[in-house]
Formats: C-alpha cells, structure tokens, sequence
C-alpha cells in the first residue's frame, strides 16, 4: 500500500472515530492503521477507549502490552500483558506471544539489562578494494603503472556486524545510568583479501539529564571509548579517547544528538603496512545530528561533521575533514505479509571534503591532496516481526581528488537479515 493510500485510509478512519466513538470495530481499525503509520500513541488511545467500552478483551490488552513496549513505558506494558495473561479465553499463539513480551519487559525493568543488533548479509562491490580505475598513477610527480591488483576490482563478500548495549539504571531520580556499547564489523572478501576489515569497538560512560525537573529530555553523556581495526588481517590502528554527547527533543516531532570528541590512534608497521607508523596522531571530531517527523510516514534527517586529524610526524596525512549527510525515510503498510509492521525505504546522500595539511613528496611534491566524497545510498526493508527484519542497500560512492592514487568510484548492491533483542 503506498503511503498515499496509507495516509488517506488513517485519515479516514479517524474521521470515522470521532463521528463514532463507541464503535468497536472503528476503533480497531484506527488503532492498527496508526500502529502501521507509527502514530503508537494515536494506537494507544484507541484501543484504551475500546477497554472503557468492554474490559473483557485480552487480545486488545496485549496490543497495548506491545504497544506500551514499544513506547518505552515498560510499567504501563506489564499492567496490560499480566491483566491480558490472566484470561482464560486466550488462544495458545496469542499466549505465546504475550509471554515473550513479559520476559522481554522484565528484562527491560531490571537496573541491569542487555539489548543488541546483529546482521549478516552479503554484498557485491564494482570496486571492493577501492582502487584507482586505471594502473596509470603519480610517484615522486612522474607517472608510474600499478600492478593489476591494485586497480579496483569487484567482488562478492559476506558482512557481519553486531551492536551490544549494556544499560545500568543508577535508581536515581534524573534517570541517570551507566550505558556501554560493543560495536563489531567483519566483511570477508572472496577474492580481493586486501578488503578484509575486523574492526571492535567499545564506549561506555553515565547517562543523566542535565535539567532534571525542567526539561526531562534533555540528557548527558560524558564517555571513553576505545578500539581496534585490521585491515587484510593485518593490525591497522588501536585507538582510545574520550567524549561528550549531548541528546535533546526539541519538540514532539524534532530531536537533536550532539557529540564531541577526540582520539588517539596508534598505527604500527607490520608486513602488509611497513611504513603504517606514520600515520599515528590524534583525530578531533565535533558531529550534530537532527531527525524531525514530518508526517506519521516520512521523517527527514540530517547531520553534520567536522574533524581534525593531526599526525606525529607527516604532515603531509595530516588534514581537515567536513561532512554534510541528508536524507528520508519513507513508511508504509505492510501489503504482503500482514504484520502490522511498516515496511521502509530510506533514501541518504553524504558529502565529504577533505583537504590535507602539505603534499606527499612520494606521490607528487607540488600537489596539494584534496578530495571529495558523494555517497548515495537506498534501502527498503522489509520486517518479518518485531525482531527480524530483512533489508535490501543499493549505493554508489565516488571520490574526486586532485591526485588520480585516489580517485575511485563503487557500486554495491548489499542484502541481509537483522535481529534485534
């Protein structure tokens, strides 16, 4: 169902509640319409109007259990799925379901609970390696010929990634807690190996509003984080650092996360990089980000970046990086598989400029190194429940730069399953 159609259906069947407030039927219609549009508290309304018409109805209760847990009032969500499990009437699959979300509730209300995101997908590349396209490139200011591997070469690969939160609630009275992230990344090329990236990371630091008592959204977070990435199963860099990040809603519809912070990284030469130390310095990074509803079906995003990346001893790696990501995301009805869950697309374009401190004798000793990223991604996704979700990504990146060692363009075309807990 486009979201046209969506749109105009929900606005329909609201009109139809308020001529015919008492109706069941109208009501449930409009609640799983608004649950389809994302209008969760519009859907809460209704089908709570529907329990002051007639109490006995557990299915509408565990509709409300979902509902109120997918709000994030997980209280609210256990009053409604314990009343709902205490039917005797309930069908064994509607049970089933109702106990899950309880233990995922109780999980929920514990001060000390995990959640997480994992994906396992596979992805084609035009360019895996991100090589220039022609064996044709500077060296010391003269033109010199690359060997055939390493020019862009496309490839197949399997990508895996991995979110864990841990969450610690601190009980006190500006919900303050101790949140830590482990984010994982591996992608395994079939051929071009020199495209293999391991990369783990780890932030944690306490969570708190700032103006408890006055604006209640609002929060702090002051954080370390700390990492390690191989490239070709070779070690690139470690890093560790610090940070602030800030997170408000600035209305009902619009909310902002700020974040500032810097890193030192610690290259090392190895076998595949001998020269990697000269990349060792401090990276700064400033980035804000804001996401406004625009309607029930479309939110709009955006984020800025600017960084500083200051190396020991090679200026000429040393530079100034500024990033500009815009974009859209569109829901609608599910129109195959009667979920109840809407399906997505999501359309971004991120422009990069990066300008470096002094040229690179070894490439050319009178060029300046400044390039520029496009990258223009689409996604549609498709969930299955409310944990899996399958999700299909076409994108195309080009760099522009003023030394062709750089310039390169990639497609990739990637699709995967996704599970949340």
């Amino acid at each position: 169902m486009a979201s046209g159609d969506l749109e105009r259906q929900y606005n329909d069947a609201f009109q139809e509640m308020l001529a015919k407030p008492a109706n069941l039927d109208i009501l449930f219609k409009f609640a799983s319409l608004a649950s389809q549009t994302g209008d969760l508290e519009g859907a809460v309304a209704a089908l709570e109007r529907m329990l002051l018409i007639n109490p006995d109805l557990p299915r509408v209760r565990l509709e409300l259990g979902v509902l109120y847990y997918r709000l994030g009032s997980y209280e609210a969500a256990r009053t409604y799925l314990e009343s709902a499990l205490k039917s005797p009437t309930l069908p064994p699959e509607v049970r089933t379901r109702a106990t899950r979300f309880m233990s995922d509730v109780e999980g929920k209300e514990r001060p000390s609970h995990f959640s997480g995101d994992l994906f396992v997908g596979w992805r084609y590349q035009s360019n895996a390696n991100l090589g220039p396209a022609t064996n044709n490139v500077l060296l010391f200011g003269q033109i010199a010929s690359l060997n055939q591997q390493a020019v862009g070469t496309s490839d197949w690969g399997v990508v895996s990634s991995a979110q864990i939160r841990h969450s610690y609630d601190l009980g006190r009275q500006d919900k303050s807690a101790i949140e830590t992230t482990l984010s994982a990344y591996v992608n395994r090329q079939f051929r071009a190996s020199v495209a293999n990236v391991t990369l783990l990371d780890l932030t944690t630091g306490p969570r708190f509003q700032i103006f408890n008592g006055i604006f209640e959204d609002v929060t702090l977070k002051p954080f370390f984080s700390g990492g390690y990435i191989w490239v070709n199963d070779a070690p690139y860099y470690g890093s560790y650092g610090g940070g602030l990040e800030m997170a408000a809603l600035l209305s009902n519809r619009l909310r902002n996360v700020s974040t500032v912070q810097w890193r030192r990284h610690d290259h090392t030469d190895n076998w595949y990089l001998p020269t990697n130390s000269q990349y060792r310095g401090v990276e700064f990074t400033a980035t804000s980000g804001l996401q406004f509803a625009l309607s029930n079906f479309v939110t709009l995003f955006t984020t800025g970046t600017a960084s500083r990346y200051e190396t020991d001893t090679t200026p000429a790696q040393s530079y100034w990086l500024y990033g500009l990501t815009g974009g859209m995301s569109f829901r609608f009805a599910d129109p195959v598989l009667k979920t109840n869950l809407p399906w997505s697309v999501t359309l971004s374009v991120t422009e990069n400029w990066w300008r470096y401190d002094a040229p690179d004798a070894t490439i050319d000793p009178n060029t300046m190194r400044t390039q520029a990223d496009t990258i223009a991604s689409l996604t549609f996704a498709v969930p299955f429940d409310d944990s899996t979700t399958l999700s299909v990504t076409g994108s195309r990146y080009v760099r522009t730069a003023t030394l062709p060692n750089y310039a390169f363009d990639n497609n990739s075309l990637m699709f995967g399953i996704g599970w949340r807990f």
